[in-house]
């Protein structure tokens, strides 16, 4: 996989989408009530942590 070449601003702004849309999935786990689709929907939570995490590191790196 080719890694990802982006300058300050696109790192700001997925930065926030990523904030968002972690905070949209905490709603929605906390309002489902299905357990496999909150199960689901955990998983992708977490998936989108590890990409944040990834991505504040290497903020922090060419800081």
């Amino acid at each position: 996989m080719k890694p990802l070449d982006l300058n300050q601003v696109e790192e700001d702004v997925l930065v926030q989408v990523l904030r968002r849309c972690l905070a949209d999935l905490d709603h929605e786990i906390g309002h489902t009530h299905h357990a496999e689709f909150k199960q689901m929907l955990r998983q992708r939570r977490g998936i989108l942590e590890g990409i944040a995490h990834k991505l504040r590191a290497r903020i922090e790196q060419s800081a």
